[in-house]
């Protein structure tokens, strides 16, 4: 029997060794192909490098330095406004901002691998401090996508907006808006003159920015300012709270949208002589994606009203 001992290179630089063995040469060449390809899926897989921290922080921040953690604040058109709208003073007293990472999540959308940055900025060296009740930081997202070889910036904004306060950014998660799409769902909480409200905040990727594409206020209380007497405060205690979630839409003749409707429900019991500061409860309102942003599409008051009483 003629044994002939052949050698080939496959095309990711493994040294392939393999026999013809009489009429067994074929069968031979098919597994040895098969490992090759096996081995281009798996220098595939590896060429596929996790995106770093630092090098997400680097593309979303200015003049970011990894070892201070610190960045060049760039000022936003509500901070360079006469009366400062928004944020901190746009001086040189506020130039440099202490960058911290609050999220980085990778995910796939449409069979793309991409990865959710959100970063949190305040100054670094304000005077007085950056501590105060008022004080929010600025939240900042990025979405990367693999490309090949490289992560590429796909959408970036430094500077959504600014919220809660004390210089520590809101509870921060990611929520998936769609059935191929996701998004950032900000909770902030807010306390004063007695008074405590916490809203929602969805930041999602529109083309090569970043925007907040829907807010609303979900939890009112007067708790802290609350006096049975009413000499003090509010004679009337109460507290307005309202669940929400993303749901599939109204299929169109193009199949399902692309982004699930938000639903907003609040049940409860209204208290007459409640403070007008207070949110009303029993409705139900459905917002709609559009256009890069959410908007109304329908409130709708709920009254529950008692079964009549079955006659005798």
């Amino acid at each position: 029997m003629l044994v002939r001992r052949l050698v080939a290179t496959s095309r990711v630089g493994r040294v392939l060794l393999f026999e013809r063995i009489g009429g067994k040469a074929e069968l031979l060449m098919k597994r040895v192909s098969f490992l090759a390809l096996c081995w281009l899926v798996a220098g595939a897989a590896m060429a596929q490098q996790p995106l770093s921290r630092d090098d997400a922080l680097k593309q979303l921040y200015h003049e970011y330095d990894a070892a201070s953690k610190t960045a060049q604040w760039v000022c936003t058109s509500g901070q360079t406004q006469s009366k400062q709208i928004e944020g901190w003073p746009c001086s040189k007293d506020y130039a440099t901002v202490t960058i911290s990472e609050v999220l980085m999540a990778e995910v796939e959308e449409d069979g793309v691998e991409k990865v959710y940055v959100v970063g949190s900025a305040k100054p670094d060296s304000a005077p007085g401090g950056y501590d105060c009740h008022a004080c929010a930081p600025a939240i900042g997202m990025a979405v990367f996508a693999w490309k090949t070889d490289h992560w590429d910036l796909q959408s970036a904004n430094a500077a959504t907006g600014f919220y809660a306060g004390w210089g520590v950014p809101p509870e921060v998660g990611l929520a998936k808006v769609g059935p191929d799409r996701y998004g950032v769902l900000l909770s902030s909480s807010y306390m004063a003159q007695g008074y405590a409200s916490s809203s929602k905040t969805l930041l999602l990727p529109v083309g090569s920015t970043v925007t907040k594409a829907w807010s609303i206020g979900d939890e009112e209380d007067d708790l802290g300012a609350y006096d049975p007497t009413g000499k003090d405060g509010e004679k009337v205690a109460y507290r307005s709270s309202a669940a929400i979630k993303f749901v599939a839409g109204d299929e169109t003749a193009s199949g399902p949208p692309d982004y699930y409707d938000i639903e907003v429900i609040s049940r409860g019991e209204d208290s007459p002589g409640t403070s007008g500061r207070i949110k009303q409860e029993n409705w139900t309102e459905v917002y709609r994606f559009g256009g890069g942003k959410y908007t109304l599409l329908r409130h709708t008051d709920f009254v529950e009203t008692k079964k009549a009483a079955k006659a005798n």
